[in-house]
């Protein structure tokens, strides 16, 4: 049995962050009420499509004024649709739309995001993590990206025990985190680890949304009383939580109340019951005052008349909590951010950059091992593209097995090239695609947080990717090429390789390139289908290409399915003899380069086909960085 006391222990010598208080001013938030997008539409197959001509304006916050006092934890409540999160965001500069108004100061100067991203952490309500990786993994994975360079390897690993220990993951370190899929830490555990990638860097400051949510009572009663903790050491935490229970109540220093963005009560958490009770809602006893007076600040939207006397409390509470802040200063609520601690200066000290911070290098060559190790754990994923490639290339190979060299066999050497261009480039871009999106989880969120660059990330997955290519590229080729009786050449067989080889990974940069510039998996899929369809119809095998029509001819020109099926044929049949027994010899095609005149494949080298294909790659990888690097890579669920 694992003794909770010790495992919630936290260990507070290492932190060496600047106190620093949180005061917010009149802060508003308002947001235009737009129709769902037509992507999403389209996605959802919803009809009809709406636009707004005059997009109506909605307040998701109002005049919403706290301080926070390094050393105390506040707890933002409210029902859904409340603005809790939207306040969370505001405030830690997350907003992508809308406009805000008010101000946010940290000691007395205003905040900025420069200033936020060198003080503060940001824990999402969702647990972005990879499945396959310890949780001393994840961690370091976390540290090398964000602790200053200048650290030798011995203070990396500390800082990461350090907060292990702190949070209580010291038990499961050599454990998997897990996912859905995989079985690993326990929900608790996941959000503590969550909750330690933003303490390696020991902010001041510490932004939490729902950290309870998904939990069992006992896992969030522990996860709170470690905030508790973390904010006794000379934090300021900040979090949103929905309806806690009453032993969770009792850990939180301050609360902050809200009803449909507006404030119903900010102040200490013990004298939250006797506020509303000299308002006249007392809490009956044996009821939770949090459950109590949620509901009270809750808009009753079931009938009409639920909503008209809920909403009249609801605004009763609110001018009632306007005339009793107007009445009393910050300083009686015990939250006064105004005042600087003594010999600090937060230009200087808090929010002062770090010159060592990890460069592109560095960046690159951490997401390279965790992107490798991350696949190779992933054993279900290697096995099935294992067999997807294996069974491909025996069907392959066992219908075309031991082609002959006769004129009934001629039109075969054909088929089975062209299906070797176009079969398993076509099944791998889904796949890819798929798994483009599933990155996204947690890819959008940290370039957000700015662990790495877009041009890090990109070139270590590319290059992590690439032995696995290889390796599937070699399964996909080996029993085909020796099922179906082609040359015994090594020469032909390297240039065969080679030709499939960027065959392949031109889909592969195909469906790369359409993941990172559309929005949803379905509409990267159209998108990528739709180009691989033209690009099979001009390939030169369905359609002679002498009989492509003069304007449309260009498309064949940038096909990279006709350029590896061009290439297979000029490697493959062109130095090939025919028999022509029983065909008359007018009518026999004795030669390889007779029958690529057939297909209108007369004067073009081999060098030209790789030559398009890999100028094909070059766009297609150009517009999947370009994608990573302007175009936001939002998961659609987030």
């Amino acid at each position: 049995m694992v003794d909770i006391d010790k495992v919630f222990t936290v260990d507070l010598n290492f932190n060496k962050h600047a106190p620093i208080d949180v005061r917010v001013e009149d802060l508003s938030y308002s947001v235009s009420d737009r129709p769902v997008k037509i992507w999403q539409r389209l996605a959802a197959l919803q009809m009809p499509w709406e636009w707004l001509e005059e997009p109506q304006t909605k307040m998701v916050l109002r005049n919403i004024s706290f301080a926070v006092k390094s050393g105390k934890m506040l707890a933002i409540m409210g029902s859904s649709g409340s603005g809790k999160t939207s306040l969370l965001d505001v405030m830690a500069c997350r907003t992508m739309t809308g406009e805000v108004t008010g101000e946010v100061y940290l000691n007395g100067a205003a905040r900025t995001r420069t200033m936020l991203d060198t003080c503060s952490a940001y824990v999402r309500q969702d647990d972005r993590l990879l499945g396959n990786l310890t949780v001393r993994e994840t961690l370091m994975f976390v540290a090398q990206l964000k602790l200053p360079t200048n650290m030798k390897q011995i203070e990396v690993e500390d800082r990461v025990k350090n907060v292990m220990s702190e949070l209580g993951l010291s038990h499961v370190a050599d454990t998997r985190v897990g996912n859905s899929e995989i079985r690993g830490v326990s929900g608790g555990e996941r959000r503590r680890i969550s909750i330690g990638i933003q303490l390696l860097v020991d902010p001041s400051i510490l932004f939490l949304d729902e950290p309870t949510s998904g939990l069992d009572s006992f896992t969030a009663h522990h996860l709170v009383k470690t905030l508790a903790n973390l904010a006794k050491n000379d934090r300021s935490v900040l979090l949103s939580i929905h309806q806690p229970r009453s032993d969770i109540f009792e850990l939180f220093d301050l609360v902050l109340l809200l009803s449909r963005g507006q404030m119903v009560y900010y102040g200490e958490a013990r004298k939250m019951v006797d506020y509303f009770t000299d308002l006249g809602f007392p809490c009956p006893e044996l009821t939770n005052p949090c459950d109590h007076y949620m509901d009270l600040a809750t808009v009753d939207t079931t009938t009409d008349n639920t909503e008209n006397r809920s909403s009249d409390i609801s605004d009763s509470l609110v001018a009632a909590y306007t005339r009793h802040a107007a009445s009393a200063s910050l300083e009686d609520n015990s939250a006064d951010g105004e005042t600087k601690k003594p010999g600090f200066d937060p230009l200087q000290a808090a929010f002062k950059t770090n010159k060592y911070q990890p460069g592109e290098l560095r960046q690159f060559s951490v997401l390279f091992n965790r992107s490798m190790r991350n696949l190779v754990e992933d054993y279900a994923l290697l096995l099935v593209q294992f067999l997807q490639a294996l069974s491909m290339s025996l069907i392959l190979g066992f219908v075309f097995f031991e082609l002959k060299r006769d004129q009934l066999s001629l039109r075969d050497h054909f088929g089975l090239l062209y299906m070797i261009s176009v079969m398993y480039p076509y099944m791998i871009v889904l796949d890819v695609i798929g798994q483009c999106h599933k990155e996204r989880r947690y890819l959008y969120f940290e370039l957000q947080d700015k662990l790495y660059s877009a041009g890090a990330y990109y070139f270590a997955k590319l290059l992590s990717e690439l032995p696995f290519h290889t390796f599937f590229v070699t399964v996909y080729m080996i029993p085909m090429y020796f099922l179906a009786n082609l040359e015994m050449d090594a020469w032909v067989f390297l240039k065969v390789f080679a030709i499939i080889f960027i065959s392949v990974y031109c889909s592969r940069s195909l469906a790369m390139f359409s993941a990172s510039l559309m929005p949803t998996f379905q509409i990267s899929g159209f998108f990528a289908q739709s180009f691989f369809s033209i690009f099979i119809m001009s390939a030169g095998f369905f359609i002679n290409l002498d009989n492509i029509l003069s304007w449309l001819r260009w498309v064949a020109d940038v096909s990279y399915l006709r350029w590896g099926f061009e290439g297979l044929c000029l490697v493959v049949v062109s130095p090939l003899n025919f028999t022509c027994d029983g065909v008359p010899e007018a009518f026999c095609v004795a030669t390889g380069e007779e029958a690529m005149s057939m297909y209108a494949f007369r004067d073009e080298k081999i060098w030209e086909a790789v030559v398009g294909i890999c100028a094909s790659i070059f766009v297609f990888l150009l517009l999947y960085f370009v994608g990573l690097k302007y175009i936001p890579q939002k998961p659609h669920e987030a």
